[in-house]
């Protein structure tokens, strides 16, 4: 039984580690982002936008830092959250303001914000086919022993 449960490429015991790590990579460039956004936007004149950039990234840091430890345990409904806040991050470019969207702005802004959100997807993706094998595991090794 043991042997049937690591070819399927999951044990029991073993921590999802990679989408996790991935997770955690999200953070990096999400952050990256944020200090270029406020470093090329008229702080004085954005007022509220500057509040609204801010707390926007509080949140989903916050979010998905739970997302990446709860994803190390293989917590299917935290995959799937992290598979929103990365089609969220994704689609966050058509909401910037125009003076971000330029060309100019695509190195600083525009790929790490792309690529925290393509992390974070590929994370959930992985995470979620990692739950269903680590889940179809745990009812064979249960069934086994009964």
């Amino acid at each position: 039984m043991k042997n049937k449960i690591q070819k399927n490429g999951i044990l029991l015991y073993k921590t999802n580690a990679l989408p996790s790590s991935l997770a955690l990579l999200f953070l990096i460039f999400n952050t990256l982002q944020t200090i270029f956004t406020l470093n090329t936007i008229d702080v004085s004149a954005a007022g509220i936008r500057v509040m609204e950039i801010i707390l926007t990234n509080i949140v989903l840091s916050f979010l998905v830092f739970i997302a990446a430890s709860e994803i190390k345990r293989y917590n299917f409904r935290w995959s799937l959250a992290a598979l929103g806040i990365g089609i969220f991050q994704c689609l966050r470019f058509f909401i910037l303001p125009a003076e971000l969207q330029s060309p100019d702005c695509f190195f600083t802004i525009v790929l790490p914000l792309e690529l925290a959100g393509l992390l974070l997807i590929t994370a959930a993706i992985i995470s979620l086919v990692k739950c269903e094998r680590y889940r179809l595991a745990k009812k064979e090794a249960k069934c086994a022993t009964v």
